[in-house]
């Protein structure tokens, strides 16, 4: 089975603050593969570092077998275009209704005509449980779950290869959590996306990967499959999903 993502020794720093110290991993067609690990641990520099918003230190990234640091902008351009990112805080345009924020990307990214865009988005709104009466609305009248399904639909209205979740959950409720979560599992599973997400959400993790990758001061320091996370006696990993004060992360 292909990888749509590979990276490879990947390492960045700011100043002389290392971030990525070494970060290697890889992800198969339609496998959803969550990242976690404690704030300040170097997560959303990574996916920055895949995106190319950031330029690594050291290392490669590969997307569809493309190095993304020989491609040219324009090459990089169509790359993105087969991404869907859903970003922490949803990043909706303020300005823009629904309808608009979600076939943004068709119309301004795929050159699809207005009126051909807003059939597609309504199909992807419906696709994330929220009717034709949500069109119209602005973001600032969504409630914090809202603004998360509008930006899923978003996220997958150009139908993305692969899709990137930045803390999906974060902010969210139990309830509102699980409902995300479960939107996420039947996006990717029954479009066939790939997806990356990075998360410190426990539950929300358990219920959305397939493989997980636990990093910690900067380097991949675990991986393994979601049944892996029940069986694994390696210290760092019971304590992340333990919780608990005391542990190789802090030490009482």
């Amino acid at each position: 089975m292909p990888y749509v993502i590979e990276v490879e020794n990947l390492e960045h720093s700011f100043g002389k603050k290392p971030v990525l110290r070494g970060v290697s991993f890889k992800i198969r067609r339609g496998e959803s593969y969550v990242v976690i690990g404690g704030s300040g641990s170097g997560k959303s520099v990574l996916m920055k570092c895949i995106l190319r918003l950031i330029k690594p230190r050291a290392g490669t990234v590969k997307i569809n077998g493309q190095d993304v640091s020989s491609l040219s902008q324009k090459a990089m351009y169509s790359t993105l275009l087969k991404c869907g990112v859903l970003y922490q805080g949803g990043a909706l345009f303020d300005s823009l209704n629904v309808i608009d924020n979600v076939s943004f990307g068709l119309v301004y990214g795929c050159g699809m005509s207005k009126k051909t865009a807003y059939k597609t988005a309504m199909k992807n709104l419906e696709a994330v449980d929220l009717g034709p009466e949500i069109a119209r609305v602005f973001p600032a009248e969504l409630s914090g779950g809202m603004k998360k399904r509008v930006a899923l639909a978003r996220a997958i209205a150009t139908n993305p290869d692969i899709i990137f979740f930045d803390e999906p959950t974060t902010g969210l409720d139990p309830i509102t959590t699980g409902v995300i979560d479960n939107l996420i599992v039947r996006c990717t599973k029954e479009m066939g996306i790939s997806a990356l997400s990075i998360t410190h959400d426990v539950a929300s993790m358990k219920r959305i990967s397939d493989t997980v990758g636990l990093i910690h001061d900067g380097k991949m320091i675990w991986e393994g499959s979601n049944r892996d996370l029940t069986t694994t006696d390696d210290p760092y990993v019971r304590q992340f999903i333990d919780g608990s004060p005391i542990g190789p992360f802090i030490r009482s």
